[in-house]
């Protein structure tokens, strides 16, 4: 049995360990966070854009969330987790989850992994806008638009995820950089 790193700070979702005098952040429930990155059948790309507390600003991002953060179901595979959270934060349904890549959100502040995936074959069946009262609002941009809608934005002061840029890419490519 491998021994885990001390702990630091305990709290509801998050707590902080310390590795020889290196301290870090660790999620208390979910197994990291997956990034869905989709285009309407009439090529839109779905963005969402909310305030961020922890920033005290808008962001734009692509629909993300916690995988395995419900109650009891903290076992949730990721392409799961991907087709739930696109539902709750645009109201759009894919028929379709590709695993794209995975990798650290922050390697020297958390041991968080951040799942990319494709969603393909979308359909509307609701509005979106989050849960719990995360007033998330939806933006369908024609995908031919998308790197300039986000470069106004910036200009605008929002603060642009820089996992946009990584997921424009995958609007067109896989990992191996293959076009769809």
């Amino acid at each position: 049995m491998q021994e885990q790193d001390p702990i630091v700070y305990n709290g509801r979702y998050l707590r902080m360990r310390n590795h020889e005098g290196w301290e870090y952040a660790e999620r208390t429930n979910p197994q990291g966070a997956v990034i869905v990155i989709a285009a309407t059948p009439d090529d839109k790309v779905l963005m969402v854009e909310q305030y961020r507390k922890p920033i005290k600003a808008n962001t734009l991002e692509f629909p993300a969330g916690l995988i395995g953060d419900d109650p009891g179901n903290s076992d949730e595979a990721v392409e799961r987790a991907a087709r739930r959270e696109l539902i709750e934060e645009t109201g759009w349904s894919a028929g379709h989850i590709v695993p794209l890549m995975h990798g650290p959100s922050s390697a020297g502040m958390s041991n968080e992994i951040q799942h990319f995936v494709r969603a393909f074959d979308l359909s509307k069946i609701g509005d979106g806008g989050g849960v719990g009262g995360e007033n998330i609002t939806v933006h369908e941009i024609p995908i031919g638009q998308i790197a300039n809608y986000v470069a106004e934005h910036a200009q605008r002061d929002y603060l642009i995820d820089p996992k946009v840029y990584a997921g424009i890419y995958f609007l067109d490519h896989d990992a191996r950089g293959q076009p769809w």
